[in-house]
């Protein structure tokens, strides 16, 4: 089992769920207004992904191209994550399973895919940024 260990983790940030949460709120902020810049912000520049297909996407530029892609087939969607569980690996990496739902952009109704995506994040100060994880 892990030890408890006593550190700062920024006043931003009360607890690691806290810090989960707000990964997610920033990464589906960024998706639904299709704000690269801050969604590049969310990952690490050697991030590995895996999406629904078994394509690995390797950094962040390639990630960006991907999702980019896959958002200008669904201009009427957005994304919709829910923390179900976080776990601290080490001091400074955690795994978060979260769910992410697809909304009509109007209507907010359910609409496509319905997945768990599974993140390794790293502590990055105050902040935190997935590592690697799969996708859809």
């Amino acid at each position: 089992m892990l030890e408890q260990a006593v550190y700062a983790i920024g006043t931003a940030c009360r607890s690691e769920q806290d810090c989960a949460q707000q990964l997610l709120n920033r990464l589906q902020r960024a998706i639904n207004q299709r704000n690269w810049a801050l969604f590049g912000e969310c990952f690490t520049h050697d991030v590995l992904l895996i999406n629904l297909l078994g394509q690995r996407l390797s950094g962040r530029a390639e990630l960006k191209t991907y999702l980019q892609q896959l958002m200008e087939l669904h201009q009427d969607r957005v994304w919709v994550y829910q923390l179900l569980h976080w776990q601290q690996l080490d001091l400074d990496t955690f795994l978060i399973n979260a769910e992410q739902r697809w909304l009509h952009r109007e209507s907010q109704h359910k609409v496509g895919l319905c997945s768990t995506p599974l993140y390794v994040v790293k502590r990055r100060g105050n902040q935190w940024q997935i590592c690697a994880g799969n996708m859809l």
